[in-house]
């Protein structure tokens, strides 16, 4: 648990102090502090053994911890109205990350949008942030993160990218499967074209989702 931080420098306890304080304010009544507190921890754990740059640690341990408060809280049944979509694949690298991306800009604020991964990567491919760079969806803060279960359960929609076979979907969970390539590895030309295939892909998903409509950008 984050109590003392005896173990963290003065510039990472200070950080963890405030998005403790920001996520206990968020969740206030919907989620109780010694569960902010545990899943922050867990949170910080995860990506500290995992970041290549650990300024980063702060700020991606908040944004990974924010996720998970969010299923549990709508699984306390705090519901906020708005749709919610699961984007999965293998490694959180490439196409779960860059149709999360693509549907963030399209909606804004009008769909909660996630992705993750069987067996995340370390990082995602500088080909990947390149051509999403192009599209003006920026990716630089993303990182690679594994699903869990809460995730599942509470999402409108999950699709898939080759996982679903190997992924215990709840029963009645509504689900897509979308037949592209991995990028990674790939030429910058051919990550172009599965991006586009992806925003193509997002904008008809987009014209489905129940209270969903896009945001002016």
């Amino acid at each position: 648990m984050l109590h003392d931080l005896e173990d963290l420098s003065l510039d990472a306890s200070l950080a963890v102090r405030a998005a403790r304080e920001r996520l206990d304010e968020e969740f206030a009544g919907a989620v109780g502090h010694e569960t902010v507190d545990a899943i922050l921890q867990a949170s910080w754990n995860h990506i500290d053994a995992a970041a290549r740059l650990k300024h980063h640690v702060p700020l991606l341990a908040e944004r990974f911890a924010r996720g998970q408060l969010w299923a549990l809280a709508r699984m306390a049944g705090h519901h906020d109205g708005v749709p919610a979509v699961l984007f999965l694949d293998t490694h959180d690298a490439g196409r779960a990350a860059m149709a999360s991306g693509l549907l963030a800009k399209q909606a804004g604020s009008a769909v909660m949008t996630l992705s993750a991964g069987t067996d995340p990567d370390i990082d995602v491919p500088p080909a990947v942030l390149e051509v999403m760079h192009e599209a003006d969806v920026s990716l630089e803060q993303a990182f690679p993160k594994p699903y869990t279960p809460e995730m599942l359960r509470v999402c409108d929609l999950v699709v898939t990218f080759g996982d679903g076979q190997r992924v215990p979907l709840p029963d009645g969970t509504p689900h897509e499967e979308w037949d592209l390539p991995d990028p990674r590895g790939m030429s910058t030309q051919d990550v172009r074209a599965v991006r586009d295939r992806l925003a193509a892909l997002v904008t008809a998903l987009l014209a489905r989702l129940p209270a969903a409509a896009p945001s002016a950008h």
